[in-house]
C-alpha cells in the first residue's frame, strides 16, 4: 500500500513592500517563503511581551526603523482623543 504526503496550504495576499520584505528577510536563496514566516514566528507566542518582541525585531533586523520621541507623543495624543468619548462616558480621564 502506498501512502502519498499532502502538503495541505493557503493562499495569503501581501502587497508588494511587504512581499519584497519578507523576501529580503531569507537567510538563503533558496528558503521559501513559508520556511521565512516559520523561522521568524518561532519564539513568538499571544502572550509575548513587547520587550521580548522588541528584541527579537532588533536581533532579526540591522536596518530596523523606529518612531522618534515626537512621533511616539502624537500617536499618544491620537490614541488619547480617540479614546476621550468612552472615557468621558464613564467618568474616566
Amino acid at each position: 500500500m502506498r501512502y502519498i504526503a499532502l502538503m495541505t496550504h493557503k493562499t495569503i495576499t501581501l502587497n508588494v513592500e511587504a512581499y519584497d520584505a519578507l523576501r529580503g528577510l531569507r537567510s538563503q536563496p533558496k528558503e521559501s517563503l513559508s520556511q521565512v514566516v516559520l523561522r521568524l514566528a518561532q519564539g513568538f507566542t499571544r502572550s509575548t511581551s513587547g520587550s521580548a518582541l522588541l528584541d527579537k525585531l532588533f536581533a532579526d533586523s540591522s536596518d530596523l526603523w523606529l518612531p522618534s520621541e515626537s512621533e511616539l507623543d502624537r500617536l499618544d495624543e491620537i490614541q488619547r482623543q480617540q479614546r476621550a468619548p468612552c472615557c468621558k462616558t464613564l467618568g474616566l480621564r
